[in-house]
């Protein structure tokens, strides 16, 4: 080896090219192990007269072990006719893949300003550009149908929708990632959508998903590239994460997950399911598995049913539970009608009805929903609310310094307007 090498960073690995001795290592897929080692998948490629040859199949590769680099260099010699020193080839990635795997982005100075633009946004405060969007449920709450009608809003851009989001001037392009349907059942809903909502054409790219994300990111890159995709819908958080034995709760999923997720730098809409069993204790419920899925997104929604008798109705409220970027926004309500005969579904906004949601609301909601039937004491508001008077005081505080209520004698209403 007379020449230095370049090194091309890739998505998720690195190209590693010796142009005197023609030879390609694709380095993929690396990792920094629990232990500080560095592992992933090394290929390497000889180009010659007769084409691209490979000389190493894609292989597990441990960047950190003096035994496997030794190993493979002797294997190489050994198989191949080519005056090529495998040993200084091998030392050579381990040095540098393992500095390049452990030493992240370099640093920039940043000064303090006053006209920095506010963080982008796609569609109103529901998916912020560059980041993690959650939205989270139960089964059967339509999570994905509505992430589709999302898609659809931008991709078209649909100004002037029903709903009152803010949509982009300019069409933004979607790559739907599933793992829990397949392609005839996504062209099955998004034809659904068409018909019952009176929708012209508006291409939204589909992949169907079997590996986990962080093994599969060099295809999505590749394949986001070629149809120039600028939002990812996540369809579904558990699968995409792939944890051990499909274990979600410990931190590692969660944060292979997020690390795969940065390495794509893309805006992502993520469909999460709903943690069990926490109905049952009286708890806000929360996104399945670790808690780093939570920290990690930047917008999330908790999407709920309301109860009717009505098999071809459902009554839709989507609570914006945490945002870093902005404020949260009031609940929005939704009602999908489902046509069988027709074979379409009509989605509209609706008011979020506070007898069927009302244990979703917060507790400042719910006080200014109550008292429109009157001013109440504090003790006789906290009973019918079912929260603590600590709690009641305090969310009335909040509201009349927000000149929302006014205390009447011992007893509070609502403020005149």
């Amino acid at each position: 080896m007379t020449s230095a090498p370049l090194i091309t960073e890739t998505t998720g690995g690195y190209c590693v090219s010796w142009a005197d001795s023609q030879i390609d290592a694709h380095v993929r897929r690396v990792r920094v192990t629990s232990d500080g080692g560095v592992k992933g998948e090394l290929e390497i490629i000889h180009h010659n007269k007769r084409g691209d040859v490979c000389l190493l199949p894609a292989s597990q590769f441990n960047f950190s072990s003096e035994t496997t680099r030794r190993n493979f260099a002797k294997q190489l010699k050994e198989k191949i006719s080519l005056s090529v020193e495998w040993k200084e080839i091998f030392d050579f990635l381990a040095v540098r893949i393992q500095e390049l795997a452990r030493a992240g982005d370099g640093y920039v100075e940043v000064l303090l300003e006053d006209d920095v633009p506010p963080p982008e946004r796609l569609l109103g405060s529901i998916i912020y550009k560059g980041v993690q969007n959650l939205i989270f449920g139960d089964k059967g709450v339509a999570k994905s149908t509505l992430a589709y009608l999302f898609a659809i809003c931008v991709g078209l851009p649909w100004s002037d929708n029903p709903f009152g989001f803010e949509v982009p001037a300019l069409p933004v392009a979607t790559l739907v990632l599933d793992w829990e349907t397949d392609e005839s059942i996504f062209r099955y809903y998004l034809s659904r959508l068409k018909r019952g909502m009176a929708l012209p054409q508006c291409p939204i790219y589909y992949r169907r998903c079997t590996l986990p994300l962080r093994d599969d990111i060099e295809t999505i890159e590749r394949q986001m590239a070629a149809v120039n995709a600028k939002l990812l819908i996540i369809d579904s958080l558990g699968a995409a994460a792939g944890g051990e034995h499909g274990e979600l709760k410990g931190s590692e999923a969660a944060l292979l997950f997020n690390a795969a997720l940065r390495k794509l730098k893309t805006t992502a809409l993520i469909v999460g399911q709903t943690a069990k069993g926490e109905s049952e204790q009286g708890k806000r419920k929360t996104v399945y598995g670790s808690t780093y899925f939570t920290y990690y997104a930047r917008n999330i929604f908790e999407l709920c049913r309301g109860e009717d008798d009505y098999s071809d109705t459902l009554h839709l409220a989507m609570f914006h539970r945490e945002s870093n970027l902005g404020k949260r926004l009031s609940p929005m309500g939704f009602c999908l009608q489902f046509n069988d005969s027709t074979g379409a579904i009509i989605v509209e906004r609706e008011p979020v009805s506070v007898s069927e949601f009302s244990q979703k609301l917060n507790t400042q909601a719910r006080i200014l929903e109550a008292l429109k039937s009157g001013a109440v004491e504090i003790k006789e508001l906290a009973a019918s609310l079912e929260v603590p008077q600590n709690n009641c005081r305090v969310a009335i505080s909040r509201l009349a310094r927000q000149g929302k209520v006014v205390k009447v004698g011992k007893a509070w209403g609502l403020a005149a307007l």
